[in-house]
Parts: C-alpha cells; structure tokens; sequence
C-alpha cells in the first residue's frame, strides 16, 4: 500500500484529503467503506497544495458520491429495489444538487449560492438523515427534522465548535425546503405530505436578537479606532518587498471606507465595476472663496465688470462630490442606484491601482494592463486582466484589523456579537435612520423592502440625530447648477476662462 505523505480529515471527519509520498504534489479524497473496510477515493483535480485541496474537498465528495447520471433507479428492477430500499433518498439528493449545478452554469443562481447548497446538503443534511436514520423517500414527512437544530448545535459542541446561530440555521432549513420542494415536483412523496411541504422542512424560530449578529459600529470614535489601525497596517505594507502586498491593503481599506458610506453588501462591491459608478459636482456658493477669488482678480488687474456670465458663476464655487454607484445584481435580485459621498476614496483607489500597473510596466513584468472600464473596481490588476477579490479573504483582512484594535474597541451597545464586515452596512442603515430619511428611501438604498428594514434594523440604537441627509449639500446665497465629472478629475486644479 501506497506510503501517505499528509492526511488531513475534512467534512466532519466523514472524509479524507491525502498525499503520498510517491508525489506530494498530488491530491486525494477518500471515503472509508466499512463494509469492505476499505476506502473509494478520487483525485482532487485542479491543486497543487493542501489548503487549495481542502477547500475543494466539499466538490470532489459530491463527485465521488454522484454518478454520471444521477437519475435514481427505476423501480421494478433488481438494482432499483436494492438500491432504492437503502439509499434512493440519497441518490435524489445528488440529482437535486445535479439541477442546481446546471442552474448556476447559464447564470440563473450565483457560484457562492451553489456552493452554499452544497455545504448544507451535503454535509449537515446528510449527516442529520444518516444520524436519524432516514435513508428512503417514504421516510420524508411532517416532523422528521424535528431534532435538526438540536442535532447542529450538538454536533458543532462535540467537535470544540460554537453553535450555529439561528440565523445561520434558518438559511440552512431554507436550502432544505428546497430540497423538500424538489421531491414534491418530482412526484416523489406521499400525497398526504406533500400537501404540507411547508410543515416538512425544519422550523427556525428567530427573535430580535438573532438580527443583531452584525452590530452597528457603536459611534463615530469608534470608527476612527478602526481606521487608525488600518491606516496603520497599510503604511506597513508600503514596507513590504512585494509591492503587491500594498495594493492589496489599499484595496481593502478603500472598500471599507465605501462599504461605510455606501451601506452595500460586501458581495455587491466584489463584483462593481467602473462603469457603474458616476461622479457628480453638487458644488456650494463660498462667500469666502469668492473674496478670496476677487482678491486674486484685482492682483491681476481684472475688474469685475470685465467677467462674463460664465465667469461670474465660476467664482466662489467649491466643488463637492458625490457618486450615484448602480447596483445591477443584489440578493434581492432588483436594480438600485445608491448615492454617497464616497467619490475622493474610489478616485484615490483608482490612482493606486494604476500607479501599481504602471510600476509593474517599470520593472519589466510583462504587465501592459490598462484599466478599462468595464473592470471590477475592488479587484487587484493582474498583466491581463483584473481579478476579483475572494470574500474570505476580506473577512480575514477584518477579523485580523479587529484583532489589532483589541480593547480600544467598546463594542456594540445593543449586541453580544462582535463586529463584522457587515457592520459597515447596518452603520449605514443606522446613520440613515438617525438622519430621519424617509423609510422608503433607506429601504431603496440598502436594496431592502421597507418590511425587512424595519424589521432588521428597529432595534438599532438611536443615540444620534444628524442634520443633513446622505450627500446633501447646503446652499448658500448662490448655487450653481450640478455637473457630472469623471473620477480621473479629482484633486485637479479648477480650470477657468479667466486671463490677465
């Protein structure tokens, strides 16, 4: 028998990824059997290190586990009576996940919502039926996931984990009426059960509590703890060798600072492209500005008679800027425009990433990548492309600025949890509130129904009332009309039509 060189148990110890010693570079999944007390393995195709084997492990166990075609056996015949009595329900549930894969190949559900199918079914639904011993469709019926929550919160204690949140566990209980809805339009249950299908799948009971598990950030101090320590974190990536490990930190601290002003979902800035962010000059009359602008006038021995209308406008304007960032696919599977004054950190962060190209086209890398467009915006330029951000590694970006912060952060007032990425979101809702911005509006923003805003955020705290309104600007004795401008523009002298 082949020497292992590594052996790494996953999914619960139901699997094991390995390596031999024959070649390390290669990776395996196997499953022990135990009525031949053997194992059935598969390679884990597409690695070439341990975590990236890992993280794949969930794929190669449904491969190894899913027959070419995963129709189930027809009853009647030898094969399908055997198989049916032990393992149909199984077999139904690879064709179900068949489906789903099919689904996210021509766009109609996203990558990270298959792979969260995946998890659930595979690992913690199976592992529930093989616990309760339900193994036949015939079995599938009104109360048979009674003890699922139960079993979770065990199964993750006897492992040294935290138990699931309620949240967690009705998403969970939500894949699984999917599953349960797959085997009514399949024909597949009783009558009698599946009339109550709804009845069938695990019930989540969820209390206010349970929508806290991303706290608001408490307040404006504690905000700028935060940005301290990133501020930080990136001035020491500007010493390390790699200047790719800067970049890295500038994205990540260019996205918090949108994240915060903007209220997206994480998952929506990932995938937003240049394109779809547009920059607008809401401008206010300066009276100082302007005086200051008469004095420079005089020195140059301008009257102000001598102005034209245009000219006149252009004195004393400060510029301000606001962007208008659509947002085409989101949860809630709409379209929304969101407004917010984040238009000085997107510019600065498109300045870095192509100083970063531009340095790379020094050193002689091969790099001849423009920014275009049609590009992510928080995605990290290669030589021919720009590639996406993955979402585990900006929640591990966050866990460890969190970490540095340690106890110089209070924490959230109305909430045990700690804070999470997704904090910068409720902040934003928070802010909204406490601006007093119509309901409606909020709700638009946040890519929420009105419903669910309430609902999520009613008990956030209400501490603060501000006096303008997201991106509202104060006029003063003059206003000037808005202009659209491009974000290669900011930080750019004013120009103007006036000559000595």
């Amino acid at each position: 028998m082949p020497t292992l060189a590594t052996k790494d148990s996953v999914l619960d110890g139901r699997a094991e990824v390995v390596s031999y010693v024959r070649d390390t570079s290669v990776f395996y999944l196997r499953v022990r059997v135990p009525q031949k007390q053997g194992y059935r393995s598969r390679r884990i195709d597409g690695v070439s290190t341990l975590p990236e084997a890992i993280d794949k492990a969930l794929d190669t166990y449904m491969e190894l586990g899913t027959p070419s075609n995963p129709k189930p056996p027809r009853r009647g015949t030898k094969e399908g009576t055997k198989i049916a009595s032990r393992s149909a329900l199984l077999l139904h549930l690879s064709a179900h996940l068949a489906e789903q894969a099919e689904k996210c190949e021509v766009g109609v559900i996203k990558p990270s919502t298959l792979k969260n199918k995946k998890e659930t079914l595979l690992k913690h639904l199976q592992g529930y039926l093989l616990y309760s011993g339900i193994t036949k469709v015939g079995q599938v019926k009104v109360g048979c996931f009674d003890r699922y929550q139960v079993w979770r919160i065990e199964t993750n204690a006897a492992d040294g984990k935290n138990p699931p949140s309620n949240l967690t566990l009705n998403k969970e209980a939500t894949i699984i009426s999917g599953f349960v809805g797959y085997l009514v339009k399949k024909r597949l249950l009783d009558p009698y059960e599946a009339a109550q299908k709804q009845d069938i799948s695990p019930k989540i009971r969820l209390s206010d509590t349970d929508y806290d598990s991303n706290p608001p950030i408490r307040d404006t101090e504690e905000w700028l703890k935060i940005l301290v320590e990133v501020r930080a974190w990136v001035k020491e990536g500007a010493a390390h060798p790699r200047p790719r490990t800067l970049l890295h930190r500038q994205m990540f601290w260019s996205l918090l600072l949108v994240l915060k002003q903007t209220g997206m979902r994480p998952d929506e800035a990932r995938n937003l492209r240049w394109r779809d962010v547009e920059t607008e000059d809401v401008g206010r009359f300066s009276q100082t500005q302007w005086e200051e602008d008469m004095v420079f006038l005089q020195e140059q021995g301008i009257q102000e008679i001598d102005l034209d209308d245009v000219d006149r406008q252009s004195l004393g304007r400060v510029s301000r800027y606001v962007t208008h960032i659509r947002i085409l696919q989101s949860k809630t599977k709409s379209t929304r425009e969101v407004t917010s004054n984040s238009a000085e950190a997107l510019s600065r962060w498109k300045k870095w990433q192509k100083e970063y190209l531009s340095l790379m086209k020094k050193y002689g890398n091969g790099y001849e990548y423009e920014i275009a467009e049609d590009d992510l915006v928080f995605g990290v330029p290669e030589r021919d492309a720009v590639r996406i951000t993955s979402y585990n590694t900006l929640n591990t970006n966050w866990r460890k600025i969190i970490d540095r912060c340690g106890s110089k952060l209070k924490g959230p007032i109305l909430s045990e949890h700690k804070y999470t990425i997704y904090s910068l979101r409720s902040s934003r809702a928070q802010e909204l509130m406490d601006m007093g911005v119509d309901v409606y509006l909020a709700a638009t923003q946040l890519g929420h129904t009105v419903a669910m805003l309430e609902k999520v955020y009613a008990r956030l705290p209400q501490r603060r009332r501000a006096t303008q309104e997201a991106a509202h600007i104060e006029f003063g004795k003059r206003k000037t009309d808005s202009v659209m401008v491009s974000l290669d523009q900011l930080g750019k002298p004013k120009e103007t039509n006036l000559k000595a």
